[in-house]
């Protein structure tokens, strides 16, 4: 089973960003039996990334815009790999 962890920059506003992509992987990847969690964590660093079982996968600048589906597509790519 696959723990998959959005972290983001200490914040309100990507606190919310880091809610909604977890909700959106939760739509897209909740009947997935291979995807135990999603959890979010702050992190001190500047950052906005998703980990699946630890490794980075996808990151983006956290002064942009975040688009949460390009980090489900990542997720997705790389549970694909797994298999």
């Amino acid at each position: 089973m696959a723990e998959i962890a959005i972290e983001y920059a200490s914040g309100n506003r990507l606190r919310s960003e880091a809610e909604t992509a977890r909700r959106l992987m939760d739509a897209y990847l909740g009947d997935r039996p291979d995807v135990d969690d999603v959890t979010l964590s702050p992190s001190a660093e500047s950052v906005f990334c998703v980990s699946v079982e630890g490794d980075r996968i996808w990151c983006t600048d956290p002064r942009e815009w975040i688009d949460a589906m390009e980090a489900v597509s990542a997720v997705r790519r790389r549970l694909s790999e797994r298999h």
